[in-house]
């Protein structure tokens, strides 16, 4: 049987979502790691602070509650009759892949993960962080006994073949149900002031955890299935108000496209090192420097712009109902194609311009496309025991009609009201009419020309 009573030992933090928070002595280090206290400068949301001022809270909470909402699935897992085969090495390296696995992300979240070109994702650019033995927590991790590239691979398993041990522990900390997801969602919403989480019975959720040897994912009893379909409604709800919201899009459209004249214009300097271990604070500052050396006013420009909230506005919004055939194929291309979505968009600009007499650079319209696989998922078994309600053999899975109908109206409504393409323009007269009028027409010949 493994002790976990190590958990509630060490270093006590207090989180004003789980309350006391306790960093066992050996998982210390980590935390003191330059590397992990970066993190306190890597905002959570990024420019969702700019709709929701409240939401200023960091990777570095998040990484914490993350460790030890993990610690109590732990405790549940290892209730299981019989339990998952995991032994206590494989519980050390599972709670410092907790805590270790955002440590891997550029500042402002996701968006420069987006931009591709030199940048990569973050669960990669963990893995070379963790595996790099001139790394603090490198370090760290060795000190204590804890193999890095075990670390590592429970966090980026996505792209590579790694152990079954390994996998196991990364399906625990990533899935429909994981520590993960219940941090940020419940972290989130409070920090943004909005009353989504609220309705999450935290307690009966967690205590409901249980273990699906069959797929090696953690489940959930009968008893939880409340408490399930609460959190996947508010992880629905936060994309559609909060994370995707039509100002914060239109913030991260202009930073992205910031970033993007920057670096193709012939005289930046700017390398990948201005990124990978930059806090928020530091790419700013260098951003900024990087606009003076050029010659180029950042008080007016897209990134400069942010810092005084001058956002473009919507213009003219795709729902999937209207996408013709040629326009989805465009929009799912032009995604994976960040050069290609600014030539269009310079393009257009250049066509309004001469169409509508109109003085435009190039940079005065964005085309903003969401990821088209993204969708919330419910991928998740339940446990009912002599409580099962009807002839089958269990478990059941969440989407079955005994069990929640919740997923068919969600994943319905998530693709046809929240997953949008948007346009974003400047505040410049008739610039926005001319976009709603013409964007389609615009779009579809290009899609047609460049297919």
């Amino acid at each position: 049987m493994i002790d976990l009573r190590f958990l509630e030992e060490g270093k006590a933090i207090r989180d004003p979502i789980w309350g006391y928070i306790h960093i066992p002595p050996d998982f210390l280090p980590l935390v003191d790691a330059e590397e992990f206290q970066r993190l306190r400068d890597i905002s959570q949301l990024g420019h969702v602070l700019l709709v929701y001022p409240g939401a200023r809270h960091s990777r570095f909470e998040h990484a914490l509650g993350v460790f030890h909402i993990a610690g109590h699935f732990l405790k549940q897992l290892l209730k299981t009759q019989p339990p998952p085969d995991i032994d206590t090495d494989d519980v050390r390296v599972l709670l410092a892949a907790s805590l270790l696995h955002d440590i891997g992300h550029y500042p402002f979240s996701h968006l420069l993960e987006e931009m591709q070109m030199f940048f990569i994702d973050h669960e990669t650019r963990g893995r070379y962080i963790i595996e790099d033995p001139s790394t603090e927590v490198h370090a760290a991790l060795l000190k204590v006994g804890i193999d890095p590239q075990r670390v590592a691979n429970v966090i980026d398993y996505q792209q590579r073949t790694i152990p079954d041990r390994d996998m196991r522990l990364a399906h625990i900390l990533s899935g429909t149900l994981d520590p993960d997801k219940i941090d940020y969602l419940l972290r989130d919403a409070r920090y943004c002031g909005v009353p989504f989480g609220e309705s999450v019975n935290r307690d009966r959720l967690l205590s409901s955890i249980t273990y699906h040897h069959a797929t090696q994912r953690p489940a959930i009893t009968y008893k939880g299935v409340s408490a399930a379909e609460a959190l996947i409604f508010t992880s629905y709800l936060m994309y559609r108000n909060v994370y995707w919201h039509h100002a914060v899009r239109s913030a991260n459209a202009m930073f992205k496209r910031g970033i993007q004249d920057l670096l193709a214009h012939p005289n930046c300097s700017l390398t990948e090192n201005d990124f990978d271990r930059a806090t928020e604070s530091d790419l700013l500052h260098r951003l900024e420097k990087e606009h003076t050396e050029l010659g180029v006013s950042y008080r007016t420009s897209l990134i400069g712009r942010l810092k005084r909230r001058k956002l473009f506005k919507v213009a003219r919004i795709f729902f999937p109902h209207e996408y013709a055939h040629n326009l989805i194929n465009l929009f799912r291309r032009l995604y994976d194609a960040p050069d290609q979505r600014r030539e269009l968009e310079m393009a257009f600009c250049t066509h309004l311009s001469s169409k509508h007499n109109l003085n435009l650079c190039g940079n005065e319209i964005l085309l903003d496309i969401l990821q088209f696989d993204k969708s919330p998922e419910v991928d998740l078994k339940v446990f009912f025991d002599a409580h099962i309600p009807v002839e089958k053999t269990e478990p059941l899975s969440f989407d079955d009609p005994e069990v929640s109908l919740l997923k068919n109206y969600l994943i319905d409504n998530f693709e046809a009201q929240a997953k949008v393409v948007r346009i974003f323009c400047d505040d410049i007269p008739n610039l926005r009419q001319a976009v709603r009028d013409e964007a389609f027409a615009f779009l579809k010949n290009w899609g047609t020309v460049r297919a």
